[in-house]
């Protein structure tokens, strides 16, 4: 299991703090067994551009680094 407050930035987040909570859960358990022992978070952080408001976070999984715009607890591309 992942643990938001674990990952690097998590504690600037203040507002967006459950939202992140709740994503990383939703996150980790649309992923498989195998999958999930290899996803690695990175960092998270907060961000406002062209794109729009959203939370970045980077992750590594299988080894290859990613990273997720996060929109809500049940939303991320």
């Amino acid at each position: 299991m992942l643990i938001a407050e674990n990952v690097k930035g998590f504690e600037k987040l203040t507002v967006n703090a459950d939202m992140f909570r709740k994503f990383l859960n939703n996150f980790y358990n649309s992923w498989g067994t195998e999958a999930r022992e290899t996803i690695k978070p990175i960092s998270v952080k907060y961000c406002n551009d062209n794109s729009g408001k959203y939370l970045r976070f980077d992750y590594k999984i299988y080894g290859k680094k990613e990273w997720l715009h996060v929109t809500s607890p049940t939303t991320w591309y």
